[in-house]
């Protein structure tokens, strides 16, 4: 049996590298995307993938990006849309539009770009599995992150969407939620609202979220569809102020 192929955006770095990781571990081909191409070669140079410099707000680039991993995979059986920016603080009266749409264009638009170009392969692959990365702010409501919590929310609306599409067709499409994770995305914000409110104590680190996409990917969840999975530490499980 040839090797499974799997193509993951934001794969230079933290959730997105860890991901492209494990999935090597497993026997996976990847093929690793990123904006910053030097960071893709450097993790697809170490578990003999593929690098593509991509920016997932062009489809374009994104189309073809997938095209490419198909021609030197043979195939395309697993995706993960991972990259995402996060905006800046600002209250909702506050907020900049042009960076409210940039994070929209990035977030939402990239994992609907990424969809597309991935779904029409896995079909023709005879099914397959994609996780999208929402947050635990596409479930709840985060004070002075307007463009980072409507991106997410609107991802786990596209995800559901294109699981109840997709199912009869033999493609499954998730998302993970995570909770404050180390990493630099999260290295650059204002941690302190919520860095202490996970009831693990912690964050989470990369490799814990790539477990749940793998698990999400992976055969061992093949009757799981269109659920949004937390990987938080507890932290939406609490009711805010009763914690310990």
């Amino acid at each position: 049996m040839s090797p499974r192929v799997a193509f993951v955006t934001g794969g230079g770095r933290g959730i997105g590298a860890a991901t492209a990781r494990r999935l090597a571990a497993e026997g996976v081909r990847v093929a690793v995307a990123d904006r910053d191409g030097d960071a893709a070669h450097a993790v697809a140079a170490e578990i003999d993938g593929l690098a593509l410099p991509v920016d997932v707000s062009r489809p374009g680039e994104v189309v073809a990006a997938v095209d490419r991993t198909v021609a030197w995979g043979g195939g395309l059986h697993y995706a993960y849309n991972n990259a995402g920016v996060t905006g800046v603080l600002a209250d909702v009266a506050d907020y900049p539009q042009d960076v409210f749409w940039r994070v929209q264009r990035v977030n939402v638009g990239g994992v609907l770009a990424g969809m597309r170009a991935q779904l029409p392969h896995l079909v023709a692959a005879g099914g397959g599995a994609i996780v999208n990365a929402a947050s635990g702010a596409g479930l709840a409501g985060v004070a002075r992150s307007a463009a980072y919590v409507a991106s997410k929310h609107a991802i786990v609306g596209l995800t559901r969407t294109a699981a109840v599409e997709y199912a009869a067709r033999g493609v499954r499409v998730n998302a993970v939620a995570p909770g404050l994770v180390s990493t630099g995305l999260v290295r650059g914000i204002d941690r302190s609202a919520f860095a202490d409110a996970h009831p693990a104590g912690r964050p989470a680190r990369p490799e814990e979220v790539a477990e749940a996409v793998w698990w999400l990917l992976a055969g061992g969840s093949s009757f799981v569809t269109g659920t949004v999975l937390p990987v938080d530490g507890g932290l939406l499980a609490q009711v805010p102020g009763l914690g310990s």
